[in-house]
């Protein structure tokens, strides 16, 4: 139970890590615009979604373990971060603190780096790009009929 709080409080590390893989391809469709998926592409994107989502299962004890042998709290390492990444919000940290997360952050952005690049192989494994898995993430997202078929193409394998 414990575990899986802490799981859940990195959920958003995760989030950023697979936000990365589809950050550096800019959005080139208007989000009004429906994407066509064909069935081929919603089933290479189920492969590659599953690898993704393994890749992710993989790597979130692993942070866990960095933070807190670091001798940081899973969820004082969060409040951190999400103080660092807003500017109208101070860090309140003591220095010996801040040196923790900086030394966990930085173990965890060369695991983020590494699940990237897996899960960027993955992708293209499938048979798609990262732009067009991007794409059809999208159009997943905002589709329920797609959200149909990826959920039963994935029941299938």
């Amino acid at each position: 139970m414990l575990l899986s709080k802490k799981l859940y409080g990195l959920f958003f590390i995760l989030l950023m890590s697979a936000s990365v893989v589809f950050a550096q391809v800019p959005q080139q469709m208007p989000e009004q615009q429906t994407t066509e998926v064909s069935d081929d592409e919603i089933e290479q994107f189920a492969l590659a979604f599953v690898e993704i989502q393994n890749i992710e299962q993989k790597i979130q004890p692993e942070m866990v373990q960095i933070v807190e042998e670091e001798g940081i709290e899973v969820q004082r390492f969060n409040e951190i971060m999400n103080a660092q990444q807003d500017p109208n919000q101070e860090v309140d940290a003591s220095e010996d603190e801040l040196q923790k997360f900086a030394s966990a952050n930085r173990e965890i952005e060369d695991i983020q780096n590494r699940a990237q690049r897996e899960m960027m192989e993955k992708i293209s494994k499938s048979g798609l790009t990262v732009e067009r898995y991007q794409e059809i993430m999208t159009a997943v997202r905002n589709d329920p009929e797609l959200q149909q078929k990826l959920q039963k193409n994935m029941q299938e394998e």
